[in-house]
């Protein structure tokens, strides 16, 4: 990065997110990459790989920040805390990598509320709601079209 200082809309952002259980006093390192012992060798190579695209484009990043989580968040969730894999300071965007531990319904609480979904492993175009979500069955559908066409 050539210019390491952040916009006061940046800094405005930056402030919002801290260290994964430290407090909110704790800042988190822009522009360093992070990794998290419970992910698997795809999450973590996926979130080097946008870092790098983000790297180039001279966008400020931070991973793994945590931050408070929203009134939604907390009812889908079931927690008070959530914890970004990716955020651009200079866009304001928030990535979350997704192999298979999230479910489509909270996929599509992120794709509906501006948080981008980036899918790894094997993928399907659900056959019902033309969706894109991990392969997690034989049918090619995805769990919230499963749930409406059992009832």
């Amino acid at each position: 990065m050539k210019n390491r200082t952040l916009t006061p809309a940046e800094n405005k952002l930056y402030r919002k997110y801290h260290i994964p259980g430290c407090g909110n006093l704790t800042s988190v390192k822009v522009g360093a990459v992070f990794l998290r012992k419970g992910n698997d060798r795809l999450h973590e190579d996926k979130k080097y790989d946008i870092c790098w695209d983000l790297n180039i484009q001279d966008h400020k990043y931070l991973t793994e920040p945590e931050r408070a989580a929203t009134e939604e968040e907390r009812e889908l969730f079931k927690k008070n805390k959530k914890i970004v894999d990716v955020v651009d300071l200079t866009t304001e965007d928030e990535y979350e990598i997704i192999y298979k531990h999230e479910t489509d319904e909270q996929i599509a609480f992120y794709r509906k509320n501006g948080t981008i979904a980036v899918l790894v492993g094997e993928t399907i175009i659900c056959k019902v709601c033309k969706g894109k979500y991990p392969k997690r069955n034989k049918k090619g559908i995805c769990q919230i079209c499963l749930k409406k066409v059992k009832r």
